[in-house]
């Protein structure tokens, strides 16, 4: 079974949007850091029926500030890690104090759904796995979607590489142990990151020098 994603990149500085879902169908949003003049959204309304859920897989500003500009009458349910949300309302953690021109607070009517390791989400059609992986944030989580072999990893993992562990909020000392979980997955896993590239679990594990040393 194959069904279509799509990386959108409006703004260079933010992190990938993907959108998961056929032509017409219900959609998956997966990180909205980006989206200007509703542009996300306008992509929805021209390609998908609805948007079935939005996903953020940490709290750091290049993957939420684009929440802002939702609109009620396309909002969708909202799911991002647990131990995240404090970053909704808090530069300092979520970066845009020292990483950005200008702070990011994301308004009191986002209030997304909390998710922790091993929760399971069905929207649309699509069964969700949360799989926690905290060290580039405390409460950064890896979305797998087991019956279509796909992981959106956030800043977790990407194309031979991984995520910082030196920023505000970070979990350094958990970073093999979360490495590890991404490692007992299928090898032809495709991996969508939140910056860069696709690649696969199986590619990472033999070219990514974080996994040579777990």
């Amino acid at each position: 079974m194959s069904i279509p994603v799509t990386k959108l990149i409006y703004g260079g500085e933010f992190a990938n949007t993907y959108i998961l879902g056929e032509e017409g169908k219900p959609c998956l949003v997966i990180d909205l850091g980006y989206n200007r003049n509703h542009c996300v959204e306008n992509y929805v309304k021209r390609h998908h029926s609805i948007c079935a859920g939005i996903l953020i897989t940490h709290g750091h500003f290049d993957h939420i500030a684009g929440l802002n500009e939702l609109e009620k009458e396309v909002m969708a349910p909202i799911f991002m890690p647990k131990d995240d949300l404090e970053c909704l309302r808090d530069p300092k953690r979520n970066g845009s104090d020292d990483l950005c021109d200008e702070e990011v607070l994301i308004e009191q009517r986002i209030q997304p759904y909390g998710v922790e390791d091993e929760d399971e989400i069905a929207l649309g059609g699509f069964k969700v796995k949360v799989i926690a992986t905290p060290f580039h944030t405390i409460g950064s989580v890896c979305y797998y979607i087991e019956s279509l072999g796909i992981l959106f990893s956030g800043d977790t993992l990407f194309h031979l590489g991984i995520g910082r562990y030196d920023l505000p909020g970070a979990a350094p000392r958990m970073r093999r142990s979360s490495l590890r979980k991404l490692g007992d997955l299928p090898d032809d896993t495709k991996v969508y990151p939140g910056h860069g590239p696709s690649t696969t679990i199986g590619d990472e594990k033999r070219f990514n020098d974080a996994f040579l040393d777990l």
